[in-house]
């Protein structure tokens, strides 16, 4: 899976997989609410990728972003809450809609 990680790229309010931005194999989009925090708009897996944890590493991508750029993260996809929400790892930089 670390191979996947190298093949993340980062497009206008996303991070995708695939060649071309405007048609990833696999993408998470995301907002800004305010300065302070990133809504997580839509996780999308192509299905030739689904059942690998591609979708996880996407949002595991969003929550490094968030830290680094010292953001709080919240979510408008369920996909994404469920991740969130179960991983206590995530209770610093999470905030529950």
């Amino acid at each position: 899976m670390g191979d996947i990680m190298e093949t993340i790229h980062e497009g206008k309010n996303k991070f995708y997989i695939g060649a071309d931005e405007d048609d990833p194999i696999a993408q998470v989009n995301f907002s800004l609410e305010n300065e302070n925090k990133i809504v997580i708009e839509h996780v999308y897996v192509s299905r030739e990728l689904r059942e690998q944890g591609i979708g996880k590493i996407l949002v595991e991508k969003m929550v490094d972003y968030a830290r680094e750029e010292h953001k709080k993260i919240t979510s408008r996809c369920s996909y994404a809450d469920e991740i969130l929400t179960k991983n206590k790892e995530y209770a610093d930089i999470y905030e529950q809609q």
